[in-house]
């Protein structure tokens, strides 16, 4: 097989089970989903783990290559979760399929009881555990068919609205009972019938990272099939452990294209243009109030046509910001104090000059240093506060625009206290103290 290697010799007899796990750049998180997958199989339950990694940079292919039970399919590019999945299930043999995300860890005895409920329910073509946040909170992620105005508050200002509010929560279940069975599903971890699936793919490839799992669950549905839930059966989930990678603006157009994709298959073709006009005048009006867009009106144009644009193939290491105190200080930054992240990307941020300057600039200074000089727009502010801070939210949205072009994860270093202004307006997933280097506070980027 083209751009494989297949790591497992083939079994003569088919095992019950065949866990379709893919792989990309979360090293970590798959040793911790192998490791709880073997704590909870049963000793009876014959499996097999079918893997196939995208073409990731942090040694995950190694890792899975010397797992026992692994058979594994090495692709030398990312070809998105979608296609990896029909991959790996085209390699499958077994009566029962396992869609599993790396980054779900399996809880004691979840997997025999997702298969003691198929084994008494044989009307029902998959079932999925109850998720819960790595701090042990409830995590709602099921699969649901949203409505228009669901789609349309997902992805516009509109989710402000009662209306669309309303619709949105409702599409989300917000304060929905959980604590017991009913008919929903989650593909980060489902356990499949195979005589449910068609022969050759489980997932619509023209959804390659969102709405995948929608669109099964649709096709099912009107197959006649069920879904389900059941909370007996516990998994813990970090949930996004490779999208965040992707970076938010790779990530939005994705999400954005998949949903114009996903309306295609479930709304009229009026709607569908009512949805792209809608988006559309939400960016423009965005733009005019000086607020953050995710996508550039080229992009946007490219994802409300559907298309999700190519999936990121190179470097994908996290990006550490740094607002350094003055501009001779960024060398020494660059080379001492962050010299134990060699697994991270170093974007250091010049303080605003004393007189204003319009354009930003982008100078690559090391191997995995680079070093931005930001826009001032306003004189006086090394002396008056009030127009420090207003640069300084300048300077953020100009790493934001240059960083949504990236992927990679962002964590924010203050060197400079006086930079605080600029928290949660660079997109960062952790804030990092100037002195330690443990995070001190979580801020969710506002995509």
């Amino acid at each position: 097989m083209n751009g494989t290697d297949r790591s497992r010799a083939d079994r003569t007899t088919p095992p019950t089970l065949s866990v379709l796990l893919i792989s990309w750049n979360t090293r970590e998180q798959t040793r911790r989903c192998l490791e709880s997958l073997a704590e909870t199989v049963a000793a009876d339950l014959d499996y097999e783990v079918v893997a196939v990694d995208n073409a990731s940079r942090d040694a995950s292919a190694d890792l899975l290559a010397q797992w026992p039970r692994v058979r594994l399919i090495r692709n030398s590019r990312n070809v998105g979760f979608a296609a990896a999945v029909n991959q790996a299930y085209r390699e499958a043999r077994g009566e029962l399929i396992l869609l599993l995300n790396s980054d779900v860890a399996f809880h004691p005895g979840a997997l025999s009881t997702m298969v003691a409920f198929l084994h008494d329910r044989p009307e029902v073509a998959g079932v999925s555990p109850l998720y819960l946040n790595p701090d042990g909170t409830f995590q709602q992620h099921y699969v649901q068919q949203p409505s228009f105005a669901a789609a349309l508050a997902l992805v516009t200002a509109l989710r402000r609205v009662p209306g669309f509010r309303h619709a949105l929560h409702t599409f989300q279940m917000r304060g929905e009972d959980f604590s017991r069975p009913r008919q929903l599903a989650s593909g980060s971890c489902m356990l499949l019938r195979r005589c449910a699936l068609a022969p050759d793919r489980i997932f619509d490839e023209r959804f390659p990272v969102y709405w995948n799992d929608a669109i099964l669950a649709r096709q099912l549905d009107h197959a006649g099939r069920e879904l389900w839930m059941i909370p007996a059966a516990v998994v813990t989930h970090v949930r996004g452990a490779s999208c965040r990678l992707l970076g938010p603006a790779i990530r939005f157009r994705h999400l954005l294209g998949s949903l114009v994709g996903y309306l295609r298959v479930t709304q009229p073709r009026h709607r569908v243009t009512v949805f792209r006009l809608a988006v559309l005048t939400d960016h423009v009006v965005k733009r005019i109030c000086g607020r953050h867009v995710q996508l550039t009106l080229t992009d946007l144009r490219a994802a409300l046509r559907g298309d999700v644009g190519p999936l990121p193939d190179g470097d994908i290491r996290d990006w550490l910001i740094v607002f350094t105190r003055t501009p001779a200080a960024a060398p020494a930054v660059g080379t001492a104090p962050l010299s134990d992240t060699p697994n991270r990307r170093t974007l250091l941020v010049d303080p605003p000059a004393p007189r204003p300057r319009w354009r930003s600039r982008i100078d690559h200074v090391g191997d995995t240093t680079w070093r931005l000089i930001p826009p001032t727009p306003l004189p006086f502010g090394t002396r008056l506060r009030t127009v420090d801070t207003v640069n300084r939210r300048f300077a953020a949205a100009a790493v934001r625009r240059w960083l949504d072009r990236q992927a990679g994860a962002r964590l924010l270093r203050l060197d400079d206290e006086s930079a605080r202004p600029v928290l949660g307006h660079v997109g960062e997933d952790e804030v990092l103290p100037a002195t330690r280097r443990t995070p001190v506070r979580q801020w969710a980027g506002r995509d």
